[in-house]
């Protein structure tokens, strides 16, 4: 690199490192001791999420932008607050006319100055995920970024050769020199290469005292995958390739890292996983004991930190425990679990780990409990804790926006986040366990369980997009009991895919099955590429008992029976699982919460025993199914939803 250094590096300047950062590290420790808890903070026991948000820097259709994303966000050495974010010219697409902007706040994030544009302004190139880090003695702000040309037109841009380069500040982010090419940072045989995104860090011990480190991931040739770690040793002058993980992208690999310290200097990394179904774990982690530049050892999944697929952001809040108390690492990202990168970003929260990273609390608090996406975490110089993220309203980005809370804060919010579940008894041992929102309880059918819905956020969602619940475009059978009483509205018992009922020429791929007391009918009805059909009873059996569902998919009928009573109709031939990942409602559209005002598409009552079998059943075997027989056609079966348990 051609820029000059700001000061010299050697044991002079680590000396003066570390005595700045011990000095600010014991404050910090002090401050967030002292801080008294916000009042309007609800006691743990309510579960609440924190106050709103106190700024927002970014605000979707503002500024010349159709929408800001990717977050970051870092504390300069003189306190400032530096917010940057992608400005997204024409659409909010990845690919197109997307800058990098930054705003400053000098009051701890309660105000923004102006937006300036620190890549970009001269030209219609695709660059994005910045990841700024801040060198603690100079100073200096250096902002890593991917950046590449685009073709086509907006609404189908095709993204050109990506590559990493560099901006510097001086002066807390007001002015910013010539941007760099980091060469170097990409090797050959890399297709896709790119940075954070979100802040890198600065290690405070160890022999590498004063690196900055900064995560990245990549695609290469030979359908390899993977994370790296880019670091430098004189105050980001000079970038390194460092610690690199190459795998088959058949597997689960990481992306979209964050980086925090561990004692002793080194390094915990939390990826986003690439794996979004058979599994409940979006999350891989990995270590590094030699300051980034290699991985102790391949990335594994992180067990019981519920997410979806989305970055997320790490903030080692007392590394050292200077002070006597437990080390303490917060995580930041959607508590929602779920395999869809829209659907399932909600609940944004921060969880915490008190081992360096090896087991997370499934206690913590919650931020935004409605649709959010990415966010950055900083350490404020008072010692509350600022973040920087993703939001909007029926959708989980668009808008960045600022919060801040104290470590008393979220724990006096802190509840639990990680949704119970009720078990797949199933004999396939697919493992399609449903996750219970809501208050949905267990409550009695016969001398047996059965799942209460109370018709106001009560469902259920089978999220591991399994191959096991792929219907595809063969014969299909969903069997359940349930009870009612409603007299209006549409009661959803299975829906499964895709959700288009307002118009079904639209052929979303989905089957469903509902009550209709507003109408006085059950109907239930699939939806391949090219056709739509439907199949209705003539009553919605909303007398308060208990009855038996049996929807299949036979050749070309669909055929719905209650109690044995059978109605049919003609049926499609066709696929009618989605070609990506899915879930499955039990309860409830899949648009809930998120439905148009009026609808409220809930159950109310009770349902027991659904069961999906991947071929049509008799109707013999749909007798001994209503009987309570558990081995009709096993070789076949997707899921067993008993409602024995919940936990």
């Amino acid at each position: 690199m051609s820029d000059s250094p700001v000061c010299p590096p050697g044991g002079l300047r680590r000396a003066a490192l570390y005595g700045w950062l011990s000095a600010l590290v014991a404050a910090v420790l002090t401050a967030v001791a002292l801080i008294p808890t916000a009042p309007a903070v609800a006691a743990a026991a309510t579960g609440s999420a924190l106050p709103g948000t106190v700024s927002t820097p970014f605000p979707a259709r503002g500024e010349g932008y159709h929408c800001f994303r990717i977050p970051a966000l870092v504390t300069t050495k003189s306190g400032d607050l530096l917010a940057f974010a992608e400005g997204r010219v024409a659409t909010c697409s990845d690919v197109g006319h997307n800058d990098i902007v930054v705003k400053r706040s000098t009051d701890g994030g309660k105000t923004w100055g102006p937006l300036a544009v620190v890549v970009g302004k001269d030209d219609t190139d695709a660059h994005g995920n910045p990841a700024p880090v801040v060198d603690a003695v100079t100073g200096r702000v250096s902002l890593l970024y991917a950046t590449s040309t685009w073709s086509g037109t907006a609404g189908a841009p095709v993204r050109g050769t990506r590559g990493v380069r560099v901006v510097h500040s001086v002066d807390n982010g007001a002015g910013w020199q010539p941007s760099v090419a980091l060469p170097q940072l990409k090797p050959a045989g890399w297709v896709w290469v790119s940075t954070g995104p979100g802040h890198g860090i600065q290690l405070t011990h160890g022999a590498h005292r004063g690196r900055l480190v900064v995560p990245g991931d990549h695609t290469a040739t030979g359908n390899k995958a993977g994370a790296q770690l880019y670091y430098s040793d004189d105050g980001g002058l000079t970038w390194t390739l460092g610690a690199t993980s190459n795998v088959d992208q058949a597997a689960a690999y990481p992306a979209e890292l964050t980086v925090a310290e561990t004692a002793g200097g080194s390094l915990y990394v939390n990826a986003r996983s690439s794996a979004r179904c058979d599994t409940e774990e979006h999350r891989l982690d990995a270590t590094s004991a030699d300051g980034g530049a290699t991985f102790a050892a391949p990335f594994k999944p992180v067990a019981g930190l519920d997410t979806s697929p989305v970055f997320g952001s790490l903030l080692g809040l007392r590394p050292a425990a200077a002070d006597g108390r437990r080390e303490r690492i917060l995580f930041s990202a959607p508590a929602r679990l779920g395999p869809n990168t829209l659907e399932d970003r909600r609940e944004l929260a921060v969880r915490s780990s008190y081992d360096e990273g090896r087991t997370w609390q499934t206690e913590g608090t919650l931020v935004v409990p409605g649709r959010a996406g990415y966010s950055d975490l900083t350490l404020l110089p008072s010692g509350a804790v600022g973040m920087l993220h993703e939001t909007a309203g029926n959708i989980p980005h668009g808008t960045v926006a600022f919060v801040s809370f104290t470590e008393s804060d979220m724990d006096a919010a802190k509840t639990g986040l990680r949704s119970p579940r009720t078990a797949d008894t199933g004999p396939n041992g697919n493992g399609n366990h449903a996750v219970v929102h809501g208050g949905a309880v267990l409550g009695d059918r016969g001398t047996g369980k059965a799942m209460t819905f109370d018709g106001k956020d009560d469902y259920l969602r089978l999220v591991s997009c399994s191959d096991s619940l792929k219907v595809k475009d063969q014969d299909f059978t969903v069997t359940a009991w349930f009870r009612h009483s409603s007299t209006t509205g549409a009661l959803p018992i299975v829906w499964a895919y895709g959700m288009e009922d307002s118009d079904p020429a639209k052929n979303v791929r989905q089957f469903w099955l509902k009550a209709e007391p507003g109408k006085g009918i059950m109907r239930a009805a699939i939806s391949t590429d090219g056709a739509y059909a439907e199949v209705k009873t003539n009553s919605s059996y909303n007398d308060g008992k208990w009855h038996h569902a049996v929807f299949k998919r036979e050749g070309a009928k669909l055929v719905l029976s209650v109690d044995g009573t059978a109605f049919t109709a003609n049926a499609p031939a066709g696929d009618i699982t989605p070609p990506g990942e899915f879930s499955i409602h039990v309860g409830a559209r899949p648009d809930f919460p998120n439905q148009p005002v009026g609808v409220g598409e809930l159950f109310n009552g009770g349902l027991d025993d659904v069961r999906i079998f991947r071929r049509a059943l008799t109707a013999e075997e749909a007798g001994r199914v209503k009987d309570g027989a558990l081995d009709v056609a096993n070789d076949k079966e997707s899921v067993r939803l008993g409602f024995s348990t919940i936990g």
